[in-house]
């Protein structure tokens, strides 16, 4: 059930972080460069949060079965 938990607290993080992504994207069309979107990327903590969503997936699906 933690595993799960974990998996599913990974996902949102991920797609809340993607949509911001997104987002970020519509800069372009107003005329800034690659290098300011790149910028609000790595300045941004809502679009760093996917690492964090990442480490959640990945230590749910790489944690060892309890035996009781």
């Amino acid at each position: 059930m933690y595993k799960l938990i974990k998996i599913i607290i990974g996902i949102n993080l991920i797609s809340y972080s993607l949509m911001f992504y997104i987002m970020y994207l519509n800069l372009l069309t107003i005329g800034f460069g690659l290098d300011y979107y790149f910028l609000q990327i790595i300045t941004h903590a809502e679009t760093l949060l996917i690492f964090l969503g990442i480490y959640f997936i990945w230590s749910a699906l790489h944690t060892k079965k309890r035996m009781i």
